[in-house]
């Protein structure tokens, strides 16, 4: 088979070194390897430039630097792969260019945005990146905006018009990319799949704890993969899980307590008792609802490129929708009180230092509220693992708080089980206003459940594990303070001494087989969708669930005493009590 990799973006050393690894090993295994790079042709602005922290009004001499740097890394990856193939320079010729400036002259904004080429909506798939960094809700673009809007649809016509090029010079069976989101990737994506040649994505694995060292690859992108997961869940549901993959969730767990990883907007966990009813004012007799929402920026970015498309609208439109209906229902219950969290990344944090538009008509929409309501704004500060010790019932919009949530036993109720990444049974759901808050109701009378952390459990071995590929053999890269002592010791030479040694030393280092290699090709040979598909359930033996069980137990401990390592917070929480003595505790308890 042949396989075309189009890699432009070979300074994001965590996404081209596992990338050149899965390249690697097909060509290993006796498949043709075309592998394409940037070669300068994206230098007005990219994602590595935009990964540097800078924007389009950076000196081009900044962004020159992240450029160069960038073909040496390419450079690098294909003297030490051996892998071949051009570069997007080699492939734009004089007609092509000229081409793109025909397009660009076009005055008429939204003839823009709804560009087609060759069938592929080239102008809305350049819109990816920008609404990501504006945290954009529609695309009435301001003058500024419309100005990088034009850089990024430029570098995506460069991209459909040397992908057709490729595709029809190489005929490939296959097209590979990092991320099908991104704009460049996405148009070469689509092109492939409309000429009936399948196109397959990789991103880094979710678990925190070895996030450079999993990778999950697929067909699509992230919003068909998580879906497709879903979909696949009931057949894995009911397998009992190894301590082994049970302790790697409660590694991932531990991280997202600590909030270290730019991918954590929570704070970290407090190490005292917090007690977050006192801070909102939630009476003894009144139980805590906490309303998690979402972030829009992802959501609505990969709506406008088409990559997230709803089957059926959801029960509320928008989530100021949503909550103005909780609102109108808890005023009517004393014996409730609704706490309201606004998403971290709404706000600046510490990836993204932008206010969004929604997060403007939030501050507008909470201006009256009723008595037993409040709103949890990012800068009070209050993380939601405090949060989770006194809270009853989550109610959750798509955040990857619902898992999390479950994972701890406390009932999760969605509005929408479509719109999460993760399977409505986990908790509760309705998709009618009779049935929403009936399943509110439910949630609150059956409280906390074993039952729940078990199946929370199966359900991030089955994400994070079964249906990710391990390269931690040929890549042990740790990022953020988990780094070993010889990672830390590289870095260092790297930056004091030897520019580019990291990079090296990774090259030289890899090893020459991975107990992944298998798993990889099978999966490629065979066009699954995901590695899933090549690995059927395994036919557990006897004795699997009461061991399962028993490590279960232990883990819980592990999480008991990470959310509560004084003895204050210990003697005062609730959930303390429930993870550290399941079996005592009553069905019914609060979470």
């Amino acid at each position: 088979m042949k396989f075309l990799f189009f890699s432009l973006h070979a300074d994001l050393w965590g996404h081209a070194f596992p990338e050149a690894l899965v390249a690697e090993t097909l060509a290993k295994a006796g498949h043709d390897i075309v592998y394409v790079g940037c070669g300068g042709s994206l230098d007005e602005f990219c994602v590595p430039m935009s990964a540097h922290g800078m924007t389009m009004h950076t000196p081009a001499a900044e962004r020159g630097k992240v450029c160069a740097e960038c073909r040496k890394r390419d450079e690098l990856i294909r003297s030490n792969f051996g892998l071949r193939g051009p570069h997007l320079s080699d492939l734009l010729d004089d007609e092509m260019r000229q081409e793109t400036d025909r397009i660009l002259a076009m005055t008429d904004r939204r003839s823009l945005i709804d560009l087609e080429v060759d069938g592929v909506a080239v102008g809305r798939a350049a819109l990816y990146q920008l609404m990501l960094r504006r945290k954009r809700l529609d695309t009435d673009l301001t003058d500024d905006e419309f100005v990088e809007y034009l850089v990024e649809l430029r570098h995506a016509v460069f991209a459909l018009l040397a992908g057709r090029k490729l595709i029809e010079r190489e005929a490939p069976d296959v097209v590979v990319v990092y991320n099908a989101l991104y704009s460049v990737n996405r148009v070469v994506c689509q092109l492939a799949e409309r000429r009936g040649i399948p196109q397959y994505f990789m991103h880094a694995g979710g678990n925190l704890s070895n996030r450079l060292q999993t990778l999950w690859i697929g067909r699509g992108d992230t919003f068909s993969f998580f879906p497709h997961l879903v979909r696949k869940w009931p057949e894995f549901a009911e397998l009992p899980c190894s301590a082994a993959d049970l302790r790697l969730i409660t590694e991932h767990f531990l991280e997202l307590l600590r909030g270290r990883s730019a991918f954590v907007y929570s704070r970290p966990k407090s190490a005292g008792y917090a007690d977050a009813r006192a801070v909102f004012g939630v009476r003894p007799d009144q139980k805590l609802l906490v309303a998690t929402l979402g972030s829009y920026d992802e959501e609505r970015a990969a709506e406008i490129v088409g990559a997230r498309v709803h089957l059926k609208p959801p029960l509320f439109a928008t989530q100021i929708e949503w909550v103005r209906s909780l609102a109108d229902y808890v005023k009517t219950r004393r014996d409730l009180f609704l706490v309201l969290r606004v998403h971290p990344r709404e706000f600046p944090n510490k990836r993204e230092g932008v206010l969004s538009h929604h997060a403007r008509q939030l501050q507008e929409t909470f201006s009256d509220l009723p008595a037993n309501v409040a709103v949890n704004w990012p800068d009070q500060a209050i993380s939601m693992y405090d949060l989770a010790d006194q809270t009853d019932v989550f109610l959750n919009s798509w955040s990857s708080v619902g898992k999390e949530m479950a994972l701890l036993g406390i009932p999760v109720v969605l509005y929408a089980p479509e719109l999460a990444f993760y399977p409505a049974d986990l908790g509760y759901w309705g998709t009618t206003l009779p049935d929403y808050f009936a399943a509110v109701d439910r949630a609150l009378m059956d409280g906390w459940k074993f039952d729940r952390v078990r199946r929370a459990y199966r359900w991030y071995v089955f994400e994070l594990a079964r249906a990710a590929v391990d390269l931690g053999d040929r890549y042990p890269k740790r990022d953020g303070p988990r780094r070993s002592f010889r990672q830390r010791l590289v870095e260092q030479i790297d930056r004091r001494v030897l520019p580019g040694f990291e990079q090296t030393w990774d090259c030289a280092t890899r090893g020459s087989a991975s107990r992944s290699a298998e798993q990889i090709c099978a999966l490629f040979e065979s066009l699954s969708t995901t590695v899933i598909e090549i690995e059927p359930p395994d036919n557990q033996h006897a004795g699997a669930e009461q061991a399962e069980e028993f490590a279960l137990r232990r883990e819980m401990l592990k999480l008991a005493n990470a959310l509560f390592p004084t003895r204050e917070a210990q003697t005062k929480s609730r959930l303390f009590q429930t993870l550290s003595r399941p079996s005592h505790a009553p069905e019914s308890a609060s979470g």
